[in-house]
């Protein structure tokens, strides 16, 4: 016998270093208890923590009162070109078009081709990310983005602003009720999505004397508009 397999051997013959996992609970506890789940309150409790983290949400009434949001805030950033996703994956009839007809281009980029360095150079000077999210979780003021085809990454990281768009129904108390029934679903968000993301508020950094500091590695403004 080899000296690997005895080692081997040994390593069979030895007790599990760990008991057996327990059995899935059907509930999870949630860390964050809330008093009212019903949408106002967690509208409410979603944009007091999103505040918390330097973010900001918007509050509107229907699909008009949606794009005329969206074009007042990319007006107040100056921009004049942004990355989005396509546009079934935002919420907001006819938002594309009132964009383009203010003189916005629009971006919707894919680098997984040969091309990749030329798109880069391309769009890196886009002031505005445009995106929806799979849901909203009041508890932390969290984004709960998956990206795949027409929901790319880049549009939530590279611009300096992040514009995400979701609707009041899309707003859960916290990331375990968003788990739970993504469970009950068989994780199917999650075995789609290229990449998962949990975003809550600007990116930040912290240096050696405690000192945060916005958008270093990523959006240093996040702004939601909530559509009713």
């Amino acid at each position: 016998m080899s000296s690997r397999e005895r080692i081997l051997s040994k390593l069979r013959a030895a007790r599990a270093p760990f008991p057996d996992a327990p059995p899935r609970p059907h509930h999870y506890r949630p860390v964050v208890s809330f008093d009212e789940v019903t949408p106002d309150a967690l509208l409410a409790r979603f944009t007091f923590e999103m505040e918390r983290l330097s973010g900001q949400v918007f509050p509107v009434e229907g699909d008009e009162a949606a794009r005329r949001q969206v074009l007042e805030l990319l007006a107040a950033h100056g921009a004049s070109h942004i990355l989005a996703w396509h546009f079934t994956h935002i919420p907001v009839k006819k938002l594309r078009a009132a964009i383009e007809e203010a003189g916005i281009q629009i971006s919707q980029p894919d680098v997984q081709d040969e091309f990749r360095a030329e798109t880069i150079e391309a769009i890196r000077n886009a002031q505005v990310g445009l995106t929806g999210a799979d849901a909203a979780a009041a508890a932390t003021g969290t984004l709960i983005v998956s990206t795949g085809p027409g929901r790319g990454r880049i549009p939530t990281m590279l611009p300096p602003v992040h514009i995400a768009v979701i609707t009041l129904d899309q707003i859960v108390p916290h990331l375990e009720a968003w788990l739970t029934a993504e469970r009950a679903r068989d994780l199917e968000t999650v075995r789609r999505a290229a990449n998962l993301c949990f975003i809550s508020g600007p990116s930040r950094t912290g240096d050696i004397e405690m000192e945060l500091i916005l958008g270093v590695h990523g959006p240093g403004v996040v702004q939601v508009v909530v559509k009713r």
